[in-house]
């Protein structure tokens, strides 16, 4: 039993109030846009185990996501040594103070270290305490810093060095009188004569001479000092940037009398500064503007949007580039991502703004006119199509991703960076959860569906251990419509709060999630045990047929083989009373990868069906060369029998093709005695349906068993 979160100490914050409550993880994520932070990590305080996580949180480190969720704090710490300790010293930060931040070092999978800052917020979900934590990767930003610190001390070290001149301009006789070093910076030679005001201004830059002229004239009218930065252009075409200061004395009749000022040559600190503005603001890879950027050009853009303007956000990701990477190498993946960008930039308007905001996303700005801004979406999907179909994206790539975009408006979705950011990125999900290639609009019902999607996600998480999951039995028939050949297990999933989820709903989650080896693993080990329990009661339900993910088959550490064989050796059973079913779309996925793991499990003695026969278009030759037992034929068929030829003349040619090949057929979906009886006289072997018995719990089908044998 898992041990009282309350035990670590006696006067919990959650019993001081300091800690909010939760019902859900969609009321959670609230805390998360408090924490700033694409990586986000859920951290169960009672074992000190990670529960969930978003993407870029284990991928930024390099790990899968399934197995990212089977560390802790400690195996993610840069020093081995001492992950330990800090991970109890962390724990105990977290326990004793419910919302903080340190700093920390971490070590991805490949060995290399990461500054990373970390935030975070201890919650009370539904009685159990975790912490919804952010991880902000800090070391480009402490190596800017270094750089920013370095350049700095170079900054001061050069303002002692520089010479800054004086002088004095006499309003009352117009001479102007320069120290040395004024001479010299201006490139004017002290033997020169007599300097004037004019004189001194046809050194400005053309294009600063009017705001130095109009700078310089309200200074002297009214006697305040006055600050101005501006360019030299002397006469060898050297350019100077230089900081001038001064202050006009005015006689008793208001009249300026004389200023007296400084000018200084600048021009290597205002280098240090662009130096320091492109290392904080610009992607070094692609050259562009990075997320620093984008967010104050976005902010920039919502100041000056008035009322009859809108500004238009796109969050672009390519699509599968994590694949081109893992396959092709950085090198290719890094030039993918500048072709990514020259491709951007030919689709922009003068006025349109791009950025590079994450691995393989982008950000693009347009300020559009109120009564345009639906115009958004032709722009967006413009961009969509064009970067499908550029091929190897104008520089002649080998690959050509294709990419999913989410779009947001300003000010109709948000008025601040965070808030559009966030809804184009939600808009974003969106997208990619319907595929590659995809584009969005971002709507409030996005949101709400996100949130009850991750919801979701984390409580199947903890089905397991909250025992929420079941398995149901449905009873396969024989030919002659009476005798138990077998059943098939079913999984079923009745939430925290009642609800019975769809397994059309949950399985494809766990599956995209990774979950569905947990749960897989689950499912084999119940079917087996209870199967144990039947035989112990002496009774024979025949062969148990267990659902196989594309997933599990495609496992190798450990494997689906070495999976079954430990479940059947822990409840004293043997390949022969187990078969394991297929879909027929994952043998379409991998189909080599598939036929050898199906010839390992047949040569162990395992029986093998295609389930969902029909739905697939798999071809005859890749069934015949699979060591397959049975067809399953799809309900859709069934259910049509009697009301359409095509699909009567389908179901035949099924049940003789498989009998060709040495094959048992049996028919899903059998409901009706009509259906039943047409399927006996076209030879088909076996049958499951609500005509034949629902799905039942494992003490009903045990009942049934009994009955039979009693009979």
């Amino acid at each position: 039993m898992e041990p009282s979160v309350q035990s670590f100490w006696f006067s919990t914050p959650a019993e001081q109030g300091l800690i909010p409550c939760v019902d859900s993880v969609g009321d959670a994520l609230r805390f998360a846009a408090d924490l700033g932070s694409d990586d986000l990590v859920v951290l169960d305080l009672a074992s000190g185990h990670f529960i969930d996580c978003n993407r870029s949180a284990h991928e930024r480190l390099g790990y899968a996501r399934e197995h990212f969720l089977t560390l802790n704090p400690a195996a993610i710490q840069a020093d081995e040594e001492l992950a330990d300790d800090l991970m109890r010293d962390q724990l105990r930060a977290m326990r004793q103070q419910p919302r903080g931040s340190f700093a920390t070092r971490h070590r991805a999978r490949s060995g290399a270290c990461r500054d990373v800052s970390v935030s975070y917020q201890v919650l009370d979900l539904s009685g159990r305490l975790v912490a919804l934590v952010s991880h902000r990767d800090r070391t480009e930003l402490d190596t800017a810093l270094r750089e920013s610190t370095r350049l700095g001390s170079l900054l001061q070290e050069a303002e002692r060095l520089t010479h800054v001149g004086s002088w004095e301009l006499n309003h009352r006789t117009g001479e102007l009188l320069l120290s040395r070093e004024t001479y010299s910076i201006l490139g004017i030679s002290p033997d020169v004569g007599a300097v004037t005001y004019g004189l001194f201004l046809g050194k400005v830059h053309p294009e600063d001479r009017a705001l130095v002229e109009a700078t310089f004239q309200d200074a002297s009218r009214s006697g305040r000092p006055y600050r101005i930065e501006y360019r030299l252009l002397l006469d060898d075409g050297r350019l100077k940037v230089v900081l001038e200061r001064g202050r006009t004395s005015l006689g008793d009749d208001g009249e300026p009398i004389t200023t007296l000022g400084t000018v200084q040559d600048i021009s290597e600190q205002h280098e240090i500064q662009q130096r320091l503005e492109r290392i904080a603001f610009v992607d070094p890879l692609t050259r562009l503007p990075n997320k620093a950027a984008a967010v104050r050009q976005l902010a920039r853009l919502l100041r000056t949007a008035g009322r009859e303007h809108a500004i238009v956000l796109i969050n672009l990701d390519l699509d599968n580039f994590q694949s081109i990477n893992n396959s092709l190498g950085h090198e290719i993946g890094n030039q993918v991502l500048q072709a990514s960008g020259s491709c951007l930039r030919h689709l922009m308007r003068p006025d349109d703004w791009l950025a590079r905001v994450g691995s393989d996303e982008f950000i693009l700005l347009r300020p559009v006119a109120l009564a345009d801004r639906l115009d958004a979406l032709q722009w967006a999907e413009e961009i969509r199509r064009s970067l499908g179909n550029t091929p190897g994206m104008g520089t002649g790539l080998a690959v050509q991703p294709s990419a999913s975009l989410g779009v947001a408006l300003a000010p109709d979705h948000g008025t601040d960076p965070d808030t559009l950011l966030r809804c184009a990125n939600t808009a974003l999900m969106e997208a990619k959860q319907h595929g590659k290639n995809q584009l969005r609009f971002y709507t409030p019902e996005i949101s709400l569906q996100l949130r009850e999607r991750l919801e979701l996600e984390l409580s199947l998480g903890r089905a397991i251990d909250r025992e929420q999951l079941r398995l149901f039995y449905q009873p396969q028939i024989d030919r002659g419509g009476s005798r138990i050949a077998g059943a098939e297990a079913l999984l079923r999933w009745r939430d925290q709060s009642g609800r019975m989820v769809s397994p059309n709903v949950f399985i494809p989650l766990a599956e995209k999630t990774g979950q569905i080896h947990t749960i897989g693993l689950w499912v084999i080990e119940e079917a087996c045990r209870q199967l144990h329990a039947w035989h112990r009661q002496g009774l024979r339900p025949g062969k148990l047929a267990i659902n196989i993910s594309a997933l599990q088959l495609g496992a190798e550490h450990p494997s689906l083989s070495e999976l079954l064989t430990g479940a059947l050796n822990t409840y004293d059973l043997v390949p022969e009373n187990l078969e394991l079913e297929i879909t027929e779309t994952a043998l379409l996925n991998d189909p080599d990868r598939a036929g050898e793991q199906l010839r390992q499990l047949a040569e162990s003695g395992f029986s093998l069906a295609i389930d969902d026969f029909g739905t697939g278009y798999s071809s005859l030759a890749m069934l015949h060369s699979l060591p397959l037992d049975k067809l399953k034929i799809d309900r859709f068929f069934v259910e049509r029998l009697g009301n359409d030829d095509a699909d009567l003349a389908i179901v035949k040619a099924t049940i003789v093709m498989a009998k060709e090949l040495g094959l048992m057929t049996l028919a899903e979906g059998v409901e009706t005695p009509e259906q039943l009886r047409m399927l006996q006289n076209l030879g088909c072997d076996q049958f499951q349906g609500f005509l034949l018995g629902r799905p039942m719990p494992a003490e009903a089908f045990g009942s049934l068993l009994s009955t039979a044998a009693a009979a």
